[in-house]
């Protein structure tokens, strides 16, 4: 092997990024003498907000990363150079930017900015039924030689691609284990997944602020909606979500129309501070909630009910042997849900243990003492005064 091609398999055994293993590639070839001007890679991806990441390399920049969204351009694929070779049935294509009358494609202005000459394209598919959206690799490469890429330069770029796309391929999948991780499970929670922590069983015990909300209505919503009702569910969930995250705390589990989170109570964050984090999330969740009500202004206005609670908790791997959870559990858990479930009762959206009104930044009322469904005993329940 080449230099060039044992650094590549090198940084796909190491399992670098995607960028900086394409601005690698394109810096050895110019190395090599050939004289690079532009060089492009696009790595579509599965991600709930990113369709595809497009790498631009330039000898003035450098390589630029950028992710493309769902509903950014969503033709520009269908448009371009690679969507013309697909539908030709094409997978290699070289053309002369100086040629006239041949096909012309809006990203060639771009190329002729960054001083190429020529395209030359690629399309490399991958196979593999458990991840069909990966299709492949669509890369492209130009020069700034008036009469382009000589041949030999040509066979030394195919000889090399195969590596690239393996290399590439490989980065992208750990890429996206990771991505869905964090998406579906949460950033604390996919990190110790992938660090090991998967036996059932499994897990630590923690103290934290514990945050349960759920929408007011929602179910007789749901029966009268039509098609649209989850994406106003959707809205009304990252209303809660958002403030959460905004302030330092983990979802750990969306529960229909509602959801549990979690603000840790660590040495770093103690349980003033971990309270506090939740009542400023709790309030802005509240704000938020009433600004989706107000876009769906011909519809049913949907309340939201929050209660906040601390305690120690379990956190860990929970469920059958093949079908796990990591989420949290216990006698804390159980009050905050509790608790929630009056705030209806007692016309109040916000319920707060006396354990966080304690040490809460901000005014509380107590709403007396109640009794919660499966729990010994009374508790005193606090609120914000109106």
């Amino acid at each position: 092997m080449t230099d060039l091609e044992r650094w590549i398999v090198d940084q796909g055994l190491r399992g670098g990024s995607v960028a900086s293993l394409f601005t690698g590639f394109a810096e050895h070839i110019t190395a090599e003498g050939i004289p690079l001007a532009r060089a492009y890679l696009a790595l579509p991806t599965v991600n709930p907000t990113i369709r595809v990441v497009n790498h631009t390399w330039t000898r003035q920049i450098g390589a630029v990363a950028e992710g493309v969204s769902h509903d950014r351009e969503v033709h520009a694929f269908e448009e371009s150079p690679f969507g013309h070779m697909l539908r030709s049935g094409r997978t290699h294509f070289h053309w002369h930017l100086n040629e006239p009358g041949g096909e012309w494609f809006g990203v060639f202005d771009e190329v002729r900015r960054a001083g190429g000459k020529d395209y030359l394209a690629r399309l490399i598919r991958f196979e593999n039924a458990s991840a069909p959206d990966l299709r492949g690799i669509a890369t492209s490469f130009s020069t700034y030689r008036d009469e382009g890429f000589l041949a030999s330069e040509v066979a030394r770029i195919d000889a090399v691609l195969p590596l690239l796309a393996l290399a590439a391929y490989r980065m992208t999948l750990l890429d996206l284990t990771v991505a869905m991780l964090d998406t579906y499970v949460g950033l604390s929670t996919g990190r110790r997944v992938l660090s090991g922590e998967i036996r059932r069983g499994s897990g630590t015990t923690l103290t934290a602020a514990l945050l349960f909300a759920d929408l007011r209505g929602f179910t007789a919503v749901t029966d009268a909606a039509g098609t649209h009702v989850m994406a106003r569910l959707n809205r009304h969930l990252e209303a809660m979500a958002e403030p959460v995250v905004e302030q330092g705390g983990e979802v750990m589990k969306f529960l229909g129309d509602g959801l549990l989170a979690v603000f840790p109570i660590t040495e770093e964050q103690p349980k003033e501070a971990a309270c506090a984090a939740a009542i400023r999330a709790a309030r802005e969740a509240l704000a938020r909630n009433k600004h989706v009500n107000r876009s769906f202004h011909d519809e049913t206005p949907l309340g939201l009910d929050i209660a906040l609670h601390t305690g120690e908790v379990f956190y860990g791997n929970i469920g059958a042997a093949n079908r796990l959870d990591f989420t949290v559990i216990g006698p804390a858990v159980n009050e905050v849900s509790r608790m929630e479930a009056l705030c209806s009762e007692l016309d109040c959206p916000v319920v707060l243990s006396s354990a966080v009104a304690a040490v809460s930044p901000v005014p509380v009322c107590s709403l007396g003492h109640h009794r919660l469904r499966g729990v010994p005993g009374e508790r005193e329940l606090f609120t914000f005064p109106a």
